[in-house]
Order: C-alpha cells, then sequence, then structure tokens
C-alpha cells in the first residue's frame, strides 16, 4: 500500500458493563493499529481529524482518520516508521516523524510531499519521542552511540541497557536548517526530552532505566546545556515515572508510587518557583495526561510494574479502568475498562499501552488497547457532569 491510499473503515461501539458508558471501536478487527505517544499531538485543532498508526499491509505505517468520514488517508509507506514519536504540526499541514531509527522526516498533509528535515550522523541512533517546540521550529530528541545501542524489545534487556550507562546526547534540531546542536552529552540512559510548551528556554527529560533504580528521574536544563537540576529526589522506596508537560506550559506533572502501595499519587513542579507538590492521591494508573491547563487529567489503571528490579516489593492487584481525575475535587471517576493485556507483542513494549489522552474539546478520551484481539483504537465519551468538575 502507497501513500494516498484510502481505508474505508467502519466504526463499532458497545458499552462498558459496570460504568454503562458507550466505547467506540475506530478500528477493524484482525489489523493492529495503535495511537502515537500520549503526550504527542494526534488530533487535529478542531478535532475532525486524527493521527495513528496501522498495519494494513506488512508494514506499520501512519495514518490520518476524518473521523465523521470513517477514512483513514495513508500518509507514510515502508518499513521503518517510529509510530509512537509521530506528531502533528501545531498548524495541522505537516506529520513529524522518525524514520529506521536515522531520519526526522515531514510530510505535508495535504499533498503528501515528504521532506528529509535531518539525519541522525552513522555513529549514533535515534531514540525515542522527538518533541517539537510551540512554534514548531525546533525538535529534541535522543541520540544513543550506536556502539552502545541495542534494540529494546524486551523488559530484560531494558535492565541490561540500563547497567551499561549508554552514551546518549539531548540535541537540539533547527526544522528550516536541519542543523543539529548538541544540549548535552553524557554516559547516562537519557529519555523522554520535552520543551516546555511557549518556553524554549527549557527543556525536560529523564533518566531512564527501571524506576526503582533510578534515584532522579526528571530533569531539567536550559537550551544552552547550563542550568541542570533536578524536579524531584525520590523519597524511600518511591518511584516516578511517565513526566509531561501540562499543554499550557504551568507545570510537568509526573506519576509517584511507593513501594509496597496500591495508590499513585499525580504530582506537579512548577519551573518558575521550583515547587514540587502533590495533586492528588488516584488509582494505580501509569500514564496521565492532562487536559491543556490541567484542570482534568486522565489515567490509565495497570497491574503491578514490570520496569522494576523488585517485582516483589512493588507487586499491586491489577487495575484495568481508565480514570479521569479532578484536581478540584481530588475526585478519581472511572470512566471505562480498557482491560489491556500490557504485553509485549512481537518485540514491542508498547503497542499494548493504552496512552489515554483528552480530544481538543475535552469531550472524548482515546486510547488504544489490546482487549478484543489486535490492538486498536478506542473513542469514549466523557459525561457532562465530570466537566463540571474543571
Amino acid at each position: 500500500m502507497a501513500k494516498g491510499n484510502i481505508v474505508r473503515l467502519s466504526y463499532s461501539s458497545f458499552t462498558d458493563e459496570d460504568s454503562k458508558n458507550e466505547i467506540i471501536r475506530l478500528t477493524p478487527e484482525g489489523i493492529l493499529c495503535h495511537r502515537n505517544y500520549f503526550y504527542q499531538k494526534c488530533f487535529t485543532n478542531d478535532g475532525q481529524k486524527l493521527l495513528f498508526a496501522g498495519e494494513f499491509d506488512t508494514n506499520r505505517n501512519y495514518y490520518l482518520l476524518d473521523i465523521k468520514n470513517q477514512t483513514a488517508k495513508q500518509l507514510t509507506e515502508g518499513p521503518g516508521d517510529n509510530t509512537f514519536g509521530g506528531f502533528l504540526s501545531p498548524d495541522d499541514k505537516f506529520l513529524y516523524y522518525v524514520k529506521n531509527e536515522r531520519n526526522l522526516q515531514q510530510v505535508n498533509l495535504e499533498t503528501l510531499e515528504e521532506k528529509n528535515v535531518y539525519t541522525v550522523p552513522d555513529e549514533w541512533v535515534g531514540y525515542g519521542t522527538w518533541v517539537a517546540n510551540s512554534d514548531c521550529n525546533e525538535i529534541v530528541g535522543i541520540e544513543i552511540d550506536k556502539k552502545d545501542w541495542t534494540p529494546l524489545t524486551d523488559w530484560t534487556i531494558f535492565k541490561a541497557f540500563y547497567d551499561k550507562n549508554p552514551h546518549c546526547r539531548l540535541i537540539k534540531i533547527d526544522i528550516e536548517t536541519g542543523v543539529a546542536k548538541t544540549v548535552i552529552d553524557q554516559n547516562v540512559w537519557l529519555g523522554h526530552p520535552i520543551f516546555r510548551p511557549f518556553d524554549d528556554k527549557t527543556i525536560a527529560f529523564c533518566h531512564e532505566g527501571p524506576h526503582d533504580l533510578v534515584d532522579a528521574r526528571i530533569w531539567l536544563v536550559d537550551r544552552d546545556g547550563k542550568n541542570e537540576r533536578k524536579a524531584h529526589d525520590n523519597l524511600p522506596g518511591e518511584s516516578c515515572t511517565h513526566e509531561f508537560w501540562v499543554p499550557d506550559g504551568s507545570g510537568l506533572a509526573y506519576v509517584s508510587y511507593m513501594k509496597g502501595q496500591q495508590e499513585r499519587y499525580i504530582r506537579l513542579y512548577n519551573p518558575v518557583t521550583n515547587e514540587d507538590k502533590e495533586i492528588m492521591e488516584m488509582p494505580a494508573c501509569s500514564h496521565l495526561m492532562s487536559n491543556f491547563d490541567g484542570t482534568l487529567y486522565i489515567g490509565d489503571g495497570t497491574g503491578s510494574p514490570v520496569d522494576v528490579i523488585d517485582t516483589s516489593g512493588y507487586k499491586i492487584e491489577n487495575d484495568p479502568w481508565l480514570y479521569i481525575l479532578a484536581p478540584k475535587t481530588k475526585t478519581a471517576h472511572k470512566l471505562v475498562k480498557h482491560n489491556s493485556t500490557w504485553r509485549v507483542l512481537d518485540g514491542d513494549r508498547q503497542v499494548t499501552h493504552p496512552h489515554p489522552s483528552f480530544s481538543p474539546d475535552n469531550k472524548y478520551v482515546l486510547y488504544s488497547c489490546d482487549a478484543q484481539d489486535e490492538p486498536a483504537l478506542y473513542l469514549t465519551k466523557v459525561p457532562a457532569n465530570i466537566l463540571e468538575e474543571m
């Protein structure tokens, strides 16, 4: 299948037997489809189109779904798409994604013209999610020394890669010129670089690895590589994960959880005051994403973490729910059951993860899961009474 091909979909819907909320399945049975990473832009600004990844042939490529018309236009072709890191530009004109861990590509959504923005040097490998600033004229990413690189196809390799202390560098790329500059260069496994929205000076990133071995996961640095600082010092038995900027730039939110506890916590770091505080207790959610101003969060309930060393110490009961979390009232609302298996599928550690987020108008939640067969995309409506708690 080639770029420009139109796939006609036929949605189905069913009612969650516990919450009685409707769930709409967007993608067909028997075909692996998933959404991008939870903090990467997937909806167009009007909420009418949606970026997703699908294996409609032997390759997993990007598609743009016209939600009303139930048609998906193929945007990329061939092997090698990083189908978690891609995102739509703020003006809805382009898709940006990395191909073959080497080439940062720009695709014009109208003409499908594709151009190479930046190519990773031969001695490096492009890793993880790459993120643009608010003006979408710069992108931050992580490169890992090819001598240290190992494909991370399961959680055993994840631990071994951490122990290696791989040589990594955080780079920023000028989209117009394709020129890259190194921000930091360290023998530490670096991941998840994110520009603070509306503030090109500040970049957040993480020290990656098993959560109970990384004593300070969340870091910030100025764009010139100076003023590197921690957002949070872990307490004994505490682990932190899945940090993201609230889209209005007001804070860096993340998940905190304690050894031996089922409950988890939403925490928020203020980059202006350096205040780091607990927002609310929540059920055992893995990923979180907020709406634009952080008045609501959506989280995916999970089971015992696999990205820790002390698996017995962090063992918890499986939680199959999506939760809407309202900091104003400190309330966790059960939305629907995602029932994801969280399994590693054909060497992919992420493809069964729900990664939920809100539609631009807050009225729907998008997520992926493999509860029915192959991973698929789902939408579910946010009840009106919950929106009143914003």
